[in-house]
């Protein structure tokens, strides 16, 4: 499969542009980063269902308008990527008495998740020797090995959904859920440089409405501390690529990814096109 097909139009902020990325971002009062992938072209012109492919944040805050607007989506599955002591404090809230059914894939757990043990460290302002591009980079190594069985349930569960409305989530649905989303992406045909593109976008639809946050945090911890945070609150294209160098090292291709690490055969892989592009 040449998954490589167009090069990218570079805008001067340098986030690619794509003219069938509009009207992607569904807004929620409760939620950051909620995203429908649908609408992106594959390199067999074809494009991705809209209303099928869902991507988010943690639904932990949701309002009552956001519950029904939620409703509205019709979802059946709903996949968490989040580890038990994130859940703890923050479960999702669901519709009332709605068909939704939750799968729980834990990815970076309190053993593995090193930003998510550095919390209470950045907090008391022990930022020394704390580099969050070091600690994403080795997270996104993880997510392209030590987790391949639990993406694997993942695309299967995407599979098993049969064209069924599907939401994916992790805490702030940018690195694990980034991740999902890319490799997904990416079965379905999508580029390469498009598949970034989706990816960088948590960067307008989570971290930039976290700046204001980010500038009163500065003000009482100092701005040292601040700039430590905000680099575990960001995405990066070093980020995904590291993911992706490490699958291409470790499987020979994505292709050799998809069959042996994710367990799809190809007739799956065209079944998961048929339901999914249009």
């Amino acid at each position: 499969m040449d998954l490589f097909a167009s090069k990218p139009i570079v805008s001067a902020d340098g986030i690619t542009q794509n003219k069938s990325n509009q009207s992607r971002w569904i807004a929620f009062s409760g939620v950051r980063n909620f995203r429908d992938l649908g609408g992106y072209q594959a390199v067999s012109g074809q494009t991705v269902r809209r209303g099928l492919l869902y991507r988010s944040a943690n639904l932990h805050n949701l309002t009552e308008q956001d519950l029904q607007r939620l409703d509205r989506l019709s979802l059946r599955r709903v996949i968490d990527f989040r580890a038990d002591i994130e859940k703890a404090n923050e479960l999702d809230r669901l519709p009332v008495d709605s068909n939704i059914q939750v799968l729980e894939i834990p990815i970076l757990d309190s053993s593995t998740n090193v930003a998510l043990s550095l919390e209470p460290q950045i907090r008391a302002g022990k930022v020394d020797g704390i580099n969050p591009a070091e600690v994403l980079i080795k997270a996104y190594v993880q997510l392209a090995t030590r987790f391949t069985p639990q993406y694997q349930q993942f695309i299967h569960e995407v599979l098993e959904a049969n064209g069924q409305p599907i939401l994916f989530h992790c805490t702030a649905g940018k690195d694990r859920t980034g991740f999902a989303a890319a490799i997904l992406l990416r079965i379905l045909g999508v580029p390469q440089e498009t598949v970034m593109f989706d990816y960088l976008l948590s960067n307008k639809y989570y971290f930039k409405p976290l700046r204001r946050n980010l500038i009163l945090f500065a003000l009482t911890k100092g701005q040292k501390i601040a700039s430590v945070a905000a680099g575990f609150l960001e995405v990066k294209t070093a980020y995904l690529e590291t993911a992706f160098h490490t699958i291409d090292q470790q499987y020979g291709s994505f292709d050799e990814y998809v069959r042996q690490g994710l367990d799809l055969t190809k007739e799956q892989v065209e079944h998961l096109r048929m339901l999914y592009l249009q």
